[in-house]
């Protein structure tokens, strides 16, 4: 069994020509998580809406610094997948992860970040950042107030970091649905959903 991110079965094999497997080589057993991702600002910026990002993306095209968790990461492909809907570009200023960028971000390093709602909320919190919007469709229940990037025009961006629990291909079906099953039974328990819950 493995467990794999978007980033491993959906991002990398079209980044990486020499990836040693392809998504059939796997039998999915489940999602164990669906965090959605957030635009935020740092709370010293002008920017409190994501229309005044892309106004000040127009003006500026290419000026406006946006920090990631990384190069090829989920976070960088929503930064993209906005600028290609919108028109508009941004600088890319990719971080070593997650955590990095959030730090640059609250620290006013660098005005605007995608980052894991985790990440954002503990800032938000302390007053260090806003969020402009949520990279997925629905409203996150992580935060339910904050508004999606599609209810603020940008149109068909819907992106989440989700993990699955996979198998290898061929494992009988009897044994993918035991799986399954356990997998549902453990991701229900009251203390299980709690801990996820606080992880966004």
């Amino acid at each position: 069994l493995t467990m794999a991110t978007v980033g491993d079965v959906t991002i990398n094999p079209s980044l990486f020509p020499n990836i040693p497997f392809k998504w059939s080589d796997f039998a999915p057993i489940g999602t164990i998580s669906d965090a959605p991702m957030v635009l935020a600002a740092n709370a010293n910026t002008p920017y409190k809406t994501v229309a005044e990002v892309l106004a000040g993306a127009r003006a500026q095209p290419g000026r406006i610094s946006v920090a990631p968790a990384g190069n090829g990461s989920i976070n960088q492909v929503v930064i993209e997948w906005m600028a290609l809907n919108t028109d508009t570009k941004f600088q890319h200023i990719p971080y070593k992860g997650g955590a990095p960028a959030a730090a640059a971000l609250a620290a006013g390093d660098i005005p605007l970040g995608v980052l894991a709602s985790s990440s954002a909320a503990p800032q938000v919190k302390a007053g260090r950042l806003r969020v402009l919007a949520v990279t997925g469709a629905q409203p996150s229940k992580f935060s339910p107030e904050w508004p999606t990037l599609q209810s603020q025009g940008v149109k068909e961006v819907d992106a989440s970091n989700w993990t699955l629990l996979l198998a290898p291909r061929g494992t009988p079906q009897a044994v993918v649905d035991k799986l399954n099953a356990e997998v549902v039974k453990i991701l229900n328990m009251a203390d299980v959903k709690e801990r996820f819950a606080a992880g966004g």
